[in-house]
Formats: C-alpha cells, sequence, structure tokens
C-alpha cells in the first residue's frame, strides 16, 4: 500500500490574515499624517507575526516608501521574494554582514564608529557609496549614539570616504503617555540639535525621522518627512497610542481560529488540566481545543481567557498546556464537535481583541501576534 500525503489534512488551527484591513489601515495614517511624508512600514519581527513576505507584498503595492526590518536577514528575506523599496535595517548589522547588505542594497542603522569603519572598507573594496542612518540616542537608553557625543561621532564620520549618511534618526520611548510629555519633548529637542550639528558638519541627510505609531498620531513636529508605524498598520491602537488623540478606525489584521476536538460531561467539582487548578461548580460540558501556548497562546491566559464558540463567549477553564486547551461550552446552545472556536478576532456579533488578551495575560497587544508560532499556518484573504 502506497500511502501519499494530503496537503489539505492540518490540524484545525489557523491564523487569519485581512491584508485589505492591512491597506486600509496604511490609508488611514496617511490621512492622519499628511501625503507629503512617506511611510517606512515596520514588517520586521515576521511583520509583527502576521507573515512579513505577503504583508510587504500586499505594503509595496499599496505604494510604501520604505520598509523596516531588525536584522539583515530579515531584509535578505524581503529581497528574495523581489521587495524593491528601501530597507533599513533597524539593528544595524553583525560581523561578517557587511557583503550581505552591500549586495542586497540594505540600508543599515548605526551608532558605533567600528561598524561604520567596517562598512567603509567593504564598501571601498567593492566600488560603491554605502548609505546609512546614524541612530542618535536621545533618552531611550538602548541603540545610538548619545546625543553629547554627536559633535565627536561627525568629526570621525568625515574622513571616511564610501559612507554616505543618508538619514539621521532616534527612538522616542514614552511618545504614548500624556504623562510623559515633557520627556518626549526633550528627546525631540535633542534629536533636532543632532540634526543641526550633522547639517552644519557638511552631512545632508535625505531622510530625518524620529515617529513611531505613536509619535505619529500625538507629535506632529515628530513626522518630519517620514513616520515608522508599526503596531498601527496591523490594528492595535488602544495600547499603543496617546489616550489623549482621537482613535483611529484601525481594523485588526489577525483573527486566530480553532475547532472542538472532544466534548465530554464533567460532574460537579471535578478537577481539570495541570495542577488542579480549575474544579467545576456544576456538572460540566468541557471541550478540548487543539492550541496551546507553544502556538502563542499563553499560558498567563489560564483560568483568564475567553473564546467565542456558537455565539457565546466560552471561558479557558484549567491550565493552558503546551498543545491543549480546556473551553466550558455548557452554556452554549447545541455545541457540536467540529464546531470553530475564535480566540482572537470577531466572530458573528462578538469580538475579542489582541488588547483585552494582552490586558489579562499582562503584556502588550503585539506581543500576542508576535508569539503566535510558525506551526499556525497562516492564511492570508484578499491577496
Amino acid at each position: 500500500m502506497t500511502i501519499t500525503e494530503d496537503n489539505n489534512a492540518r490540524r484545525p488551527t489557523w491564523a487569519e490574515i485581512d491584508l485589505d484591513a492591512l491597506a486600509e489601515n496604511l490609508r488611514v495614517i496617511r490621512e492622519r499624517v499628511g501625503r507629503e511624508v512617506k511611510v517606512m512600514a515596520a514588517v520586521k519581527a515576521d511583520a509583527y507575526g502576521h507573515g512579513a513576505v505577503p504583508c510587504a507584498r500586499r505594503l509595496e503595492a499599496e505604494g510604501v516608501e520604505w520598509f523596516g526590518v531588525a536584522l539583515p536577514e530579515e531584509g535578505i528575506e524581503l529581497r528574495r521574494v523581489g521587495i524593491t523599496k528601501p530597507i533599513l535595517c533597524l539593528g544595524g548589522f553583525w560581523e561578517g554582514q557587511q557583503k550581505a547588505c552591500l549586495q542586497q542594497n540594505l540600508t543599515p542603522v548605526v551608532y558605533r564608529l567600528d561598524m561604520i569603519e567596517s562598512l567603509d572598507r567593504f564598501a571601498r573594496d567593492a566600488g560603491v557609496i554605502a548609505d546609512v542612518h546614524v541612530k542618535i540616542d536621545t533618552g531611550m537608553g538602548r541603540l545610538g549614539v548619545r546625543a553629547d557625543d554627536v559633535s565627536q561621532f561627525c568629526a570621525a564620520l568625515q574622513g571616511l570616504r564610501h559612507i554616505r549618511v543618508d538619514g539621521l534618526m532616534t527612538h522616542l520611548a514614552a511618545a504614548d503617555d500624556p504623562a510623559q510629555d515633557d520627556f518626549t519633548k526633550g528627546q525631540l529637542a535633542r534629536f533636532e540639535l543632532a540634526v543641526e550639528i550633522f547639517r552644519e558638519r557638511g552631512f545632508a541627510p535625505s531622510h530625518v525621522h524620529a515617529a513611531n505609531s505613536a509619535a505619529a498620531f500625538a507629535y506632529p513636529t515628530a513626522r518630519g518627512e517620514m513616520v515608522r508605524p508599526g503596531a498601527t498598520l496591523y490594528g492595535f491602537s488602544r495600547d499603543v497610542l496617546s489616550p489623549n488623540i482621537t482613535p483611529p478606525r484601525l481594523r485588526p489584521v489577525m483573527s486566530l481560529h480553532s475547532r472542538i476536538m472532544l466534548l465530554k460531561t464533567v460532574g460537579k467539582r471535578e478537577k481539570l488540566g495541570y495542577g488542579c487548578s480549575f474544579e467545576t461548580s456544576r456538572e460540566s460540558l468541557i471541550a478540548t481545543i487543539p492550541i496551546g501556548y507553544d502556538d502563542g497562546y499563553r499560558r498567563a491566559l489560564s483560568n483568564r481567557g475567553r473564546v467565542i464558540v456558537g455565539g457565546k463567549l466560552a471561558p479557558v477553564v484549567g491550565r493552558i498546556s503546551m498543545d491543549l486547551t480546556l473551553i466550558d461550552v455548557t452554556d452554549v446552545p447545541g455545541v457540536s464537535l467540529r464546531d470553530q472556536v475564535t480566540l482572537l478576532g470577531r466572530h458573528g456579533a462578538l469580538t475579542i481583541t489582541a488588547a483585552e488578551v494582552a490586558e489579562l495575560a499582562g503584556t502588550i497587544s503585539y506581543e500576542i501576534t508576535c508569539a503566535i508560532s510558525s506551526r499556525v499556518p497562516r492564511i492570508y484573504a484578499n491577496v
């Protein structure tokens, strides 16, 4: 007997990605920041879990001007599938990746003199000029040339003949928090001074950018000629944007689904799951669904999360396992084996948002989608 693989046979757990919603969110962002402002779409971390390649293809078709990735590896992946727009490697590059950046036309963010010097040597040997964006640390405290070291840094750069400072950037730490308004304004002032120093030293950056999603909406002066939205592209706003601004009409791009694989009736005062952390208070109908924390459905949602099934909200009961989750469907009329379960997104009149899930899990909305693992297939709508 010969057994052939059925490519349509798979575990009934999947994420749906609505590319029309992604395109609509881009349009909302453009309306808010102005059509004259360029957009660098952040597609790092596999487009926040949504799939970098399909998302970048749609965004490029919608006219986005730049893409932002964390790693050169992510940029190379986009180049291999035919993405032609400029790509900025926000984390810079590692030793040995200089040649790949030049060959794949990736623009690295730089923040140390030694890394710029190494890129200058590779560019010299290749007979090209390498574009870079210099990052200024104005208060985030992660990557970047400290604002008070900019003059000295500029002086060192002036001796490099195969490097062009095509951009200057900074990253704002708290643009979503009105209580930190003075801090954000201080960051912007330090960045403006750094840009002025670069220009006084003869540099002419084509791109000056500071605004992430939060700043793009809350701080018009931070927009400059380019903004770098990430979370808002994928429909997140409640825990991303300042509460002082009018909420934009963003649409969630991802929804997460599974199906009931087992139904069983259990008696009153029966304990369920690892650690016996849940005890039934009545005779209950319990469903098992094939999704767990290895799929990215957070263990922190144990005995706290809710799902949608049969037009009703059903609670998660017991500890979420690596591969399986229990839900109480006692109050779901007519529930059946293989019924669809929505863990994230809209089904009928009910919605579970990433922000709601994140609040229960003690995190932020886009960590929820970033955490959906690769073993959960993405199904793309409106490609």
